[in-house]
């Protein structure tokens, strides 16, 4: 998921519809001012202009600057919202999100998955794949039924340590008459940064991007559960 980082935003920096609307009117009053002054000054007393088209065009001018300022209002809690949503998702760096995937971050040489079965199985095979979708470690799981936690320490089948990044499991479980067993996939990764996008606001786990309203539960540190 491409994703911009929180300090790239430029809510405070731009300027807004509503500011722009309001220098423009601003501009169009004064020469309204400038116009309707030269012709009070230069009309003919014996036969004073009709002052109604004025009127009318400076209750206009009331009536649109009126909505300006309700647009500007309206920006302003829409940016005030958005500081106070990037207050709260700052929160979250430093601390490990649980969400459902099968995609997990492998983070200083360690990523966590949880996974249920449906029900018991005979055998159960957990594969761990890279991003090219080769198989780089292999090894059992459990076989009872229920929900059920997979540490890995980002080794290959070899012994060698790979680099941080996105690493898939899939899990081949089947029951005694060799059919396959249902299964469902969560991981756990510690947030490293915050990031938005036309969806919202994003978790970063290194190259990993997770929008915040997919996170289930913050989680503790797995290590202390290990």
């Amino acid at each position: 998921m491409a994703v911009d980082g929180v300090g790239q935003t430029q809510t405070g920096n731009t300027t807004t519809s509503a500011a722009a609307s309001q220098a423009r009117l601003t501009e169009n009053f004064d020469t309204f001012l400038t116009l309707l002054t030269a012709q009070l000054k230069n009309q003919d007393p014996l036969n004073p202009m009709d002052s109604h088209e004025f009127t009318n065009q400076l209750v206009m001018f009331s009536g649109v600057e009126q909505q300006i300022k309700q647009n500007q209002n309206l920006e302003t809690m829409i940016q005030l919202q958005q500081i106070s949503e990037q207050a709260s998702t700052m929160s979250y760096i430093g601390r490990y999100v649980s969400a459902e995937g099968a995609t997990a971050p492998l983070q200083n040489g360690e990523a966590n998955w949880s996974y249920a079965l449906e029900e018991g199985a005979i055998s159960t095979k957990l594969d761990v794949l890279n991003a090219d979708g080769e198989v780089v470690y292999t090894t059992s799981g459990e076989i009872e039924g229920g929900a059920h936690r997979f540490k890995w320490d980002g080794k290959n089948i070899s012994g060698q340590q790979l680099e941080d990044g996105a690493y898939t499991l899939r899990i081949t479980a089947l029951d005694r008459d060799s059919k396959a067993v249902d299964s469902a996939i969560g991981y756990v990764g510690r947030v490293t940064g915050i990031g938005k996008s036309d969806l919202g606001p994003v978790l970063k786990f290194g190259e990993m991007g997770l929008l915040l309203d997919k996170a289930i539960s913050v989680e503790e540190d797995p290590a202390a559960n290990a």
